[in-house]
């Protein structure tokens, strides 16, 4: 049998954290939706740098909506799974090479000089760490525009889902 002509795996998408909420505004394909920050953001490790963070507690998420849900629906909403670690990495190892990187930089020039290597050093991880931040900005203003790093809608909840979640629950 050919590569070609095999069938495509359809492989469903896991979710590392499912959350429900109220639809209050379609925009497009997106729309937003009002979670409880509890729920939604307590076990996550990334909570204090993440773009759907705002006061209060409740959070409006920008989610993309692919069941055609619309203002008004309560409905159950997704974060791929690897998401989090993937930014993760972004918001922990940019930081943390750009300071080692400016440290070591620092240190290099002052050594090539004849100066003191220590407060170069000191200059250049603050410098390197400053770069670096910006970079994260930058990085976090690139990945939030794909849908992989983006929470989805999974599915309109009815009250036949919801009747059924309290069978379960007793």
């Amino acid at each position: 049998m050919d590569r070609d002509d095999r069938e495509p795996v359809f492989r469903p998408k896991v979710y590392m954290h499912e959350e429900q909420g109220v639809v209050k505004e379609i925009q497009g394909s997106k729309a937003l939706v009002l979670t409880d920050r509890q729920s939604m953001c307590g076990e996550c490790v990334a909570r204090g740098c993440c773009h759907m963070l705002g006061g209060g507690k409740e959070m409006l998420a920008e989610a993309i909506n692919s069941v055609g849900a619309k203002a008004g629906d309560f409905v159950k909403i997704g974060i791929p799974e690897g998401t989090v670690a993937k930014a993760s990495m972004v918001v922990y190892m940019v930081p943390a090479l750009g300071l080692v990187s400016g440290a070591t930089l620092g240190y290099c020039i002052a050594r090539s000089f004849r100066f003191d290597s220590n407060p170069l050093t000191l200059v250049g991880s603050i410098v390197g760490l400053g770069v670096a931040f910006i970079a994260v900005r930058l990085l976090s203003n690139t990945l939030s525009k794909k849908p992989a790093f983006r929470p989805e809608i999974i599915k309109i909840i009815t009250p036949d889902d919801l009747a059924g979640d309290k069978d379960r629950l007793q």
